[in-house]
């Protein structure tokens, strides 16, 4: 087992001091102990990357206390916004990287996005357009999803509203009936949304990848 310390996001953890005593009492009843686990999620926001080394090196220093106490090889830590400033852990918990997000997107990190959600324009005028993905279909909690060449306007619970971005390299001038790539804004729920994943290679599906977090 691992001892879950909490680092400074207040989610499940115990305090640093306490990593010790509950490290004990794991080995009195028969358990191995394999280390500490803290995650930093509170630094993954922080745009500047001086800045977030700074954050991730504090919430570092608390993990080091709880590992001096607990004992054990791993210190389990960091995700894909930390993944190259965290300098103390020995296992990086980085998982959004392997599809990206526009979230992570903006932290100028060595990943490319590789998941969106493919709809349709159902309406469209002068104005503006309307695609058949929404708050079902996204996760929002990082905020609106992108459209390449369009600026998005809101999200309602099955539909994007979105213009045409007249100062974008490829301005979108959407039709009905086109196809248009939604880049979400956290790839983690949105994924819980649908029931599977289909691979492209340029315009050919090449495979289904089932997807089991629904329902949870």
């Amino acid at each position: 087992m691992r001892v879950d310390v909490n680092v400074g996001l207040p989610r499940c953890g115990c305090a640093p001091e306490d990593a010790g005593r509950i490290a004990d009492l794991a080995r009195r009843r028969g358990l191995s102990v394999r280390g500490v686990m803290g995650y930093e999620g509170h630094v993954m926001p922080i745009a500047e990357r001086a800045k977030r080394a700074e954050a991730c090196a504090a919430a570092m220093a608390k993990l080091r206390v709880a590992h001096e106490l607990a004992g054990g090889d791993v210190v389990s830590a960091g995700g894909t916004g930390t993944f190259d400033v965290n300098e103390y852990a020995t296992e990086i918990q980085a998982g959004s990287y392997s599809l990206m997000d526009t979230y992570y997107a903006e932290r100028e990190l060595p990943f490319r996005p590789a998941f969106f959600v493919w709809s349709t324009v159902v309406s469209a005028n002068a104005v503006y357009a309307v695609c058949d993905a929404g708050l079902k279909s996204l996760g929002m909690d990082h905020g609106n999803p992108r459209i390449d060449g369009a600026k998005v306007w809101f999200c309602s619970d099955e539909h994007v509203t979105f213009s045409t971005d007249a100062e974008a390299a490829a301005p979108l001038a959407p039709k009905v009936g086109d196809r248009v790539r939604v880049w979400p804004a956290h790839v983690d729920p949105t994924l819980a949304y649908h029931a599977r994943l289909h691979l492209a290679d340029g315009d050919a599906i090449v495979d289904a990848w089932e997807i089991d977090l629904r329902g949870w």
